[in-house]
């Protein structure tokens, strides 16, 4: 806990006193309910209310449910004890959604003008919170754009991010129905969504990376079940790009006149997009231990657990 506080985007966030943290614990709370449980996906919801990149986690349940559906087309059977008579994903998806629109509802009837002029006008514009080259904007979008030494990498940065945000989620799915094929597949699952909806999102600052936390202590977990060295060099490489400060290293503006961004070479651009590949890397990596699990798994004949490419193709058909 002592060296989390220490990580950037932590550190970043008590600094600026922002509410990543708090956002990060709900939909963690919310994901580890008990499945068909009442509220499961309340949580879901409200922090999407708060910062809307969390929605994302929504979109996986209600994929993960759909893929779940087409594997048993009939439902569940009714004379089993305790069947739902829908698959949980959906149902955590659903409250998610009602979640989310009782946190839209109140702020309009709290504020009406704020909100309407933030979902017809701020929304639309990312650029009103600084310059897309920024060193601090660790997403696809950002990195792009001090690649190309452009305030805009446009079509390629949306082409981009559309291209990641279809491969994260089927990972994600993928991971979340391996169930006991993949050891902690929901944890491997809530990374995957939570790295691709920072990934994808045109604008995540450095401290929207608090996911780096649960991220690292899922490395380390797995270092300690499966006593591989190659998962303890994982997890202590993780842990030092996040507490690193490495991406502070290159020529940035403080005040954002300057925009030294743009003219950064390739040693400082590398720096400066630590995060994106690091968070790239964790995706490959997650494709590869859950496509490991459901080879094994079927090796075996055991189950009929989804692969990556299953995920991938239902992901597009969805």
């Amino acid at each position: 806990a002592a060296l989390a506080v220490w990580c950037e985007p932590v550190w970043t966030t008590l600094r600026y006193g922002q509410v990543n943290l708090l956002v990060a614990a709900l939909v963690l709370w919310d994901l580890t309910h008990r499945p068909g449980h009442r509220w499961a996906g309340a949580g879901i919801g409200v922090a999407a209310g708060v910062k809307l990149t969390p929605a994302l986690f929504a979109v996986l349940l209600a994929l993960a449910g759909l893929v779940a559906a087409r594997r048993r087309p009939n439902g569940p059977d009714p004379r089993t004890p305790g069947a739902e008579p829908w698959n949980p994903w959906l149902r955590q998806a659903a409250v998610a959604a009602g979640a989310f629109l009782g946190t839209a509802a109140l702020a309009a009837a709290l504020l009406p003008d704020a909100s309407l002029r933030f979902w017809t006008e701020v929304l639309f514009r990312p650029e009103r919170v600084g310059n897309a080259e920024d060193t601090g904007n660790q997403s696809l979008h950002g990195a792009l754009a001090r690649v190309l030494h452009s305030d805009d990498p446009g079509a390629a940065a949306t082409a981009l991010s559309v291209a990641v945000a279809a491969a994260g989620l089927a990972v994600a799915v993928a991971a979340l129905l391996s169930g006991p094929r993949l050891p902690q597949s929901p944890a491997w699952a809530a990374a995957a969504c939570a790295v691709t909806a920072l990934l994808v999102s045109p604008v995540s600052w450095s401290h929207h990376w608090v996911w780096c936390v649960p991220l690292a202590v899922l490395l380390g977990t797995q270092a300690r079940r499966r006593s591989d060295e190659g998962w303890w060099w994982g997890t202590a490489g993780c842990t030092t790009v996040f507490c690193s400060y490495a991406l502070w290293w290159v020529p940035h503006s403080p005040d954002r006149t300057d925009r030294l961004e743009l003219r950064q070479d390739a040693m400082e651009m590398l720096l400066s997009a630590v995060y994106p590949l690091a968070g790239a890397a964790f995706l490959a990596l997650t494709a590869a231990v859950t496509l490991r699990a459901t080879r094994a798994t079927r090796g075996t004949g055991e189950g009929n657990a989804p692969g990556v490419r299953d995920a991938l193709q239902a992901v597009a058909k969805e």
